[in-house]
């Protein structure tokens, strides 16, 4: 793969021409185009944006979306195991190019990375027991776990208060972890989790078909590519790739894949992945 091949490709999505000079260089950029591979750090422990099977195969969401993106920037994909500890140190150190581990987007991470745009939008949600409760207002009354000082927790209060709980302050469990949330639950300590969705489904799976998610915010977390900063051109190229995906179905079809109603993790898409006008 040569730099004038990949420059052709991402000329015609935009729809415009420029010298290659132009905006065209960087050193993640220059660097990933002269090997021609790109060492995308992608989650293997977390479910379902990518795990391994009892079988030991490497699967999920983010890890099938990076072999897309690879594939579309016409670079050969090297996939480095990552966790949600390990990325920022290896994104930093220069040992993969760019990381998707289901991060947020944050002002935050700003300060320390550059991102992508969003290519998948969580929201707090709720964890019941399957058909105990639809909304808040099913909850009234009962005891809600979330972790302690956390935005869940100021949600899960928030919530109980809008449905008429006297006693929501009271009402909100606070426990230091999620295994302990989780355990509280599936104990029926509580009656329901307030947490990321994501966060949750991953939880959910290790009992098939106990758990559901009801809605809690309709408040989108964006999730992003992290990559290195000061390098716009690599930004861009998986910008427009991303973008690319969204235009063409391919991405909703990767959504569907993973998190369609009928599969074991359902979560209908929150917001429409943001296409720039050509």
């Amino acid at each position: 793969m040569t730099f004038r091949r990949t420059l052709a490709a991402t000329i015609g999505l935009l729809g415009i021409v420029f010298a290659p000079h132009e905006g065209w260089s960087g050193p993640v950029f220059d660097s990933v185009m002269k090997r021609g591979t790109v060492r995308l750090g992608l989650p293997y422990n977390l479910r379902p944006q990518g795990f391994l099977t009892p079988e030991g195969e490497w699967v999920g969401f983010e890890k099938d979306l990076g072999a897309e993106l690879a594939s579309r920037m016409n670079l050969k994909l090297e996939a480095v195991k990552v966790n949600g500890q390990t990325w920022k140190s290896m994104l930093a150190g220069g040992r993969i190019d760019a990381a998707l581990c289901r991060i947020r987007h944050t002002r935050s991470l700003d300060a320390e990375f550059d991102s992508s745009i969003a290519y998948f939008y969580d929201s707090l949600q709720m964890l019941v027991t399957k058909g105990s409760a639809r909304t808040g207002a099913d909850l009234k009354g009962l005891k809600i776990a979330a972790i302690q000082g956390s935005p869940a927790e100021k949600s899960a209060m928030h919530l109980l208060t809008q449905a008429g709980d006297p006693d929501a302050q009271k009402n909100v469990i606070s426990f230091p972890d999620r295994p302990s949330c989780f355990a509280a639950l599936g104990q029926d300590k509580v009656s329901g989790w307030v947490d990321s969705g994501m966060v949750l489904l991953e939880y959910a799976s290790r009992s098939p078909g106990r758990f559901e998610l009801a809605p809690v915010s309709e408040q989108v977390q964006p999730l992003a590519v992290a990559l290195p900063q000061n390098d716009s051109a690599w930004r861009n190229l998986i910008n427009f790739t991303i973008q690319d995906m969204a235009a063409d179905g391919s991405l909703a079809r990767l959504y569907d894949k993973w998190f369609g109603p009928d599969t074991p993790y359902p979560f209908p898409a929150r917001r429409a992945i943001e296409v720039w006008p050509r």
